[in-house]
């Protein structure tokens, strides 16, 4: 039975208890009946927060927009001092927009809280017949529990455990276990018709190296190699590539490449020319779904210990009084952060939203869940965030909303949380790593500007903390959302609004 036991406190609703199917229904009235309750109190708050904020954007801001012919009313900011509480600055901040990747910041604040920065995944091992002598004798079962960071080095370093622990030879398959999270069928192309772009990955309870292949093009010798990492076998490469004299314009300029996936066996074809001067370029990308990938690099790296196998793989649900052969654990939550905000990775904020469904519903757990856990916890705190719209956690939408308003309350929340150090830690700092390393770099700005960026087509936004040049720290966000945004011209805006907060008093 799912655990439920934290949404029981404070009313009774025997009631509703008895009209509820399950324990799901009754959470669901619980969340109901939460959201309306607080949601005057809420948005009164917020309104009483930007009452006496300036209303008009900076001048600085106004020309940009007008450069660029965005208009004002597509824009949302909001600049609150965390020493105050009260803006100085907002644009429209109660208006619902898309957020697009600093939706992540609302994911992995609930996941620190919910889970704590010392979560770990744990990814379990079951031997299906009997081992003797070094032959397993039957089936080697994965039972994935969601661990969003699980990459090539520390399965092979679970791989390697399993050989130590006697295992050399396989004789039956690979057997894969995605019963964890109950998850529909995830269409890859359906956002931007880009299905092998490893930001469409959609989640898995035994996702591996983000299901990524990475292609290494190397002029050699007259011709051009392709080179795939790891060389795994169902990843059948087409190389029709011709090395060409000439300026390199783009290391993408003049070729393609070409996927198609039969059953277990991914065909990926490159053709055209490709500069000489280019020199070597790397290409990522999603060429096979999750239970072949995993197949695929458990078949290779087995070899490389030494193993032996050459059976199949399949999808199989371990009995829930079996006991595991090994258990593999995951890096802490704290750190598995950093990759969703510093680096905006869509499908470890898809994989951390199953996590807080899983810690709420357990087995089974659905996106639904998770959503629902993030509405529950941000009632509990008194964050109901209005306007707010989520679907998958990772800011990968055109579905999903929030207001300004609403996140920078957040963001003051999470400053004064006994994990704000976490947090904090997964920003991105300007001019210095993640999607701000190249971004105002000659105002060495150090740690004063820790911010998480998110773009999708008309679509550019900002969120996060930045210290003045008064030494007073803020709060601030900056949705815009307009035809006429784009990533070029979104950033220079955003930089327009970075500088002017630095000068705040």
């Amino acid at each position: 039975m799912r655990n439920t036991g934290l949404f029981f406190f404070g009313m009774d609703y025997n009631v509703a208890y008895m009209n509820a199917r399950n324990y799901t229904t009754l959470f669901r009235f619980r969340l109901a009946r939460q959201c309306l309750l607080r949601s005057l109190g809420v948005v009164a708050g917020i309104s009483f927060l930007v009452a006496s904020a300036r209303a008009e954007l900076p001048e600085e801001i106004r020309k940009s927009l007008s450069k660029y012919n965005i208009s004002e009313s597509s824009v949302s900011a909001i600049v609150v001092p965390l020493d105050s509480g009260e803006a100085i600055l907002s644009h429209r901040s109660t208006t619902p927009r898309n957020p697009a990747s600093v939706m992540k910041l609302l994911t992995t604040y609930a996941a620190l809280e919910i889970l704590g920065p010392a979560h770990t995944w744990q990814t379990r091992f079951y031997i299906h017949g009997t081992l003797k002598n070094g032959v397993l004798d039957g089936d080697l079962v994965i039972k994935g529990g969601g661990d969003p960071y699980l990459v090539q080095e520390q399965f092979w370093l679970q791989l390697a455990a399993l050989r130590e622990m006697g295992i050399e030879t396989i004789k039956g398959n690979l057997l894969i276990d995605n019963s964890s999270y109950d998850l529909p069928d995830h269409d890859r192309s359906e956002f931007d018709e880009q299905p092998t772009r490893l930001y469409n990955v959609g989640p898995s309870a035994t996702m591996l190296n983000f299901n990524a292949s990475r292609f290494r093009l190397h002029p050699k010798d007259g011709k051009v190699e392709v080179l795939l990492d790891p060389p795994v076998h169902n990843i059948v490469v087409n190389n029709r590539l011709k090395l060409v004299q000439g300026r390199c314009r783009g290391a993408r300029s003049g070729w393609s490449v070409d996927v198609t996936q039969k059953q277990s066996k991914a065909h990926v074809v490159f053709s055209g020319q490709y500069k000489s001067k280019c020199g070597s370029y790397d290409l990522s990308r999603a060429v096979l779904d999750s239970d072949a990938y995993l197949y695929g690099v458990f078949t290779y790296l087995w070899g490389t210990l030494g193993g032996k196998f050459q059976g199949g793989y399949a999808g199989v649900e371990v009995k829930e009084d079996a006991t595991p052969f090994y258990t593999g654990e995951s890096k802490p939550l704290a750190e598995v952060i950093n990759g969703a905000n510093k680096y905006s990775n869509n499908l470890l904020a898809r994989q951390l939203l199953l996590a807080i469904a899983y810690h709420y519903f357990g087995e089974g757990a659905s996106i639904k869940d998770g959503v629902d856990s993030v509405h529950a916890w941000l009632n509990d705190k008194g964050l109901s965030l209005p306007g707010l719209v989520m679907e998958n956690g990772s800011g990968l939408s055109r579905q999903i909303s929030m207001s300004a308003a609403g996140l920078n309350q957040m963001l003051v929340h999470a400053a004064n949380s006994l994990y704000h150090p976490e947090f904090m830690a997964s920003f991105s700092l300007s001019g210095m790593d993640g999607t701000m390393k190249k971004r105002l770099e000659d105002l060495n700005l150090g740690g004063r500007a820790r911010l998480k960026t998110g773009y999708v087509k008309g679509v550019r936004t900002l969120a996060g903390y930045l210290r003045a040049d008064s030494g007073r720290d803020y709060a601030v966000v900056l949705f815009m959302t307009d035809a006429r945004v784009n990533f070029s011209n979104g950033n220079i805006i955003q930089d327009e609004f970075i500088k002017w907060v630095l000068k705040a008093g």
